[in-house]
């Protein structure tokens, strides 16, 4: 199953980009789940969870196009987005979100299916090489690429999590992604940390040196139990 946004304020032309996606499930036996939206700012309000691609019009009245890929990015660095537009003058705007392509209105099916198929196969080799967590809060999912994670940290009722050197604020309980996270490496140092393994650098008398330069502290009551979780992952990976 391939989760799929059409956003275009043009009724018109999201019934034929949807017709489009059933035509290409019936000639390539695949099964989409398509989800409409008028307007970006209504895609943005309530963001589907587990959501792999978005077919997105540019010129849309509110929030256009480029400004919802450049928020969804924020939150979402690998939906695959692909334009719909009548011009390219925005191509070179585009590569700055990651775009993956862009198709011309009028929609034509062969240029259509060629970068649906493009896509679909990049969304399968993603799903291939990576794991993924779904964070719920404040009534919104988040899909999370594991291995971009180093730690996570608690800080009151929110969890601080470094994702690609950044930190992101999410209201879970820790325990929640330890149970997520445990079985991809990621074990409590401290009360407030859990740190995965393949982020590590140096494990030192009262810290974790990461290979992204961040230090996090690792606790004396909870340093045995750490050590012994790490050395049983590592050992199962050999």
């Amino acid at each position: 199953m391939i989760k799929i946004a059409v956003c275009d304020d043009d009724r018109t032309v999201r019934e034929s980009i949807v017709k489009a996606l059933q035509r290409y499930e019936r000639d390539n036996s695949m099964e989409f789940e398509i989800l409409e939206y008028a307007a970006a700012d209504a895609m943005l309000v309530s963001y589907p969870a587990e959501l792999d691609l978005i077919l997105l019009d540019i010129y849309m009245p509110g929030i256009d196009g480029m400004d919802a890929a450049k928020a969804i990015r924020r939150f979402d660095q690998d939906v695959c987005i692909i334009f719909i537009t009548t011009m390219y003058q925005r191509a070179i705007e585009g590569y700055k979100v990651r775009a993956f392509g862009f198709i011309r209105k009028p929609v034509s099916y062969e240029e259509f299916s060629h970068e649906i198929g493009d896509a679909v196969r990049s969304i399968e080799r993603s799903r291939q090489k990576e794991h993924y967590i779904t964070i719920r809060t404040s009534g919104k999912s988040y899909r999370v690429p594991v291995s971009r994670i180093s730690y996570c940290e608690v800080r009151g009722h929110y969890i601080n999590m470094c994702i690609d050197g950044e930190i992101r604020e999410y209201r879970c309980p820790i325990r929640d992604l330890e149970d997520d996270l445990g079985k991809y490496g990621f074990f409590r140092c401290h009360a407030s940390f859990l740190v995965s393994v393949d982020s590590i650098q140096e494990i030192r008398k009262t810290d974790i040196l990461l290979k992204d330069g961040n230090v996090v502290p690792i606790s004396q009551r909870r340093k045995k139990a750490f050590m012994d979780a790490l050395s049983e992952y590592l050992g199962e990976q050999m």
